[in-house]
């Protein structure tokens, strides 16, 4: 890649060439040309590989103030667009580079009028200096476009690994929840249940050795064990009744779970919207309404492009609508695939129809179910 070194070293070189072409113009021994042009070369791929070291800056500057020298020595009037560029790398690495235009035309206007080099010289000078101003810009740009692309990558990698985390953390809790709602199940059957369970089972066994002696009270004993066990059974029905969760939550939790990762799974929009009483749809409706949504939201990755999903559930008098949709791209028509042949399929079989429709704002999949 081209660097602000390897850009000063190649505008050196063409001021070198052109410095000689003027020198020898000036009817000078070809010899001092050759030993000049040569020696300058080697002075300037020294500093390029100082700089490629990166620890060598005053060396670098001992160089170039032997090279304005040499410029002085061999004659400014024919190395003026040379003396003027070293000037010019000189400034680039001593200076703030907030500083570096102001000084840059200083030294071009005090230099002219100094030296007051020939027109050739001026327009061999000017032409570098605007072609190194230039590229100068574009090498500032690019250094800071790739310093913005590496921070958006580190930003994308904490991103993915904030997504993970989260995701490990969802599971964490869900198992968590289910063991602390299993164990307080248990305490609730153990302490109200199991109180009387014990006490009937003790009434039993003593009915059991006073059988023969005592039949009177042996009867009363199994009774009294009846009626605890009766109120037993009684109260393990109310707990399974009062801990049992309404049939429409099981699906709605599930379908918002569903859409809630696939947002931050992918960074896609989901919006859910119900109305009606939920609890009128069946479980199969459920479970195919469930099995559409997967399989809707794979086709909004594989397909559609769209940054936007949303799940529709309206119940009526006689029907439940289902609607799934995406404000995807949309093309003209459409085949259906073996993904939208089995939500259709798997519609037809919970006793619903399925419509399909695409058109300037998205693809959209509705379902129909009769209850």
């Amino acid at each position: 890649m081209i660097d602000k070194p390897f850009l000063y070293f190649l505008a050196k070189i063409v001021a070198v060439i052109a410095s000689i072409t003027m020198f020898n113009s000036a009817k000078v021994d070809i010899t001092i040309s050759v030993i000049s042009t040569l020696s300058f070369t080697c002075v300037f791929l020294l500093e390029i590989l100082l700089n490629r070291i990166n620890k060598y800056k005053k060396v670098i500057i001992v160089t170039l103030v032997a090279s304005l020298i040499a410029c002085f020595a061999l004659g400014i009037d024919s190395f003026f667009p040379l003396f003027v560029l070293l000037l010019v790398h000189i400034l680039e690495i001593s200076i703030d580079s907030r500083m570096y235009y102001y000084i840059l035309c200083v030294l071009l206007i005090m230099s002219i009028l100094i030296f007051l080099p020939s027109i050739n010289a001026m327009v061999i000078t000017f032409t570098l200096i605007i072609m190194i101003l230039f590229s100068r810009l574009i090498l500032i740009k690019l250094a800071a476009y790739n310093e913005i692309n590496e921070t958006q990558k580190e930003t994308i990698l904490e991103l993915n690994k904030k997504i993970i985390d989260i995701k490990s953390l969802m599971k964490t809790l869900k198992y968590t929840a289910s063991v602390e709602e299993r164990t307080r199940i248990a305490a609730r059957i153990h302490d109200q249940v199991g109180h009387g369970i014990s006490g009937s089972i003790i009434m039993l066994e003593a009915a059991m050795l006073i059988m023969k002696d005592n039949p009177e009270k042996a009867t009363t004993s199994i009774q009294k064990a009846i009626v605890n066990l009766r109120e037993g059974v009684d109260e393990i029905r109310t707990s399974l009744r009062d801990e049992r969760a309404e049939r429409y939550r099981i699906g709605i939790n599930d379908i918002t779970a569903m859409l809630e990762e696939f947002k931050v799974s992918y960074n896609k929009s989901t919006t859910l919207y119900t109305s009606g009483d939920l609890d009128l749809i069946s479980l199969e409706i459920w479970a195919c309404i469930h099995d559409n949504l997967k399989e809707c939201l794979t086709n909004v990755l594989k397909h559609s492009n769209a940054s936007d999903f949303s799940l529709t559930i309206e119940i009526f008098k006689k029907i439940i609508k289902v609607e799934y949709k995406d404000n995807g791209t949309a093309l003209e028509g459409f085949e259906k695939g073996m993904g939208l042949e089995a939500i259709e399929d798997r519609t037809i079989n919970s006793k619903g129809r399925c419509f399909f429709n695409k058109g300037e704002k998205g693809f959209g999949v509705t379902n129909i179910f009769t209850y």
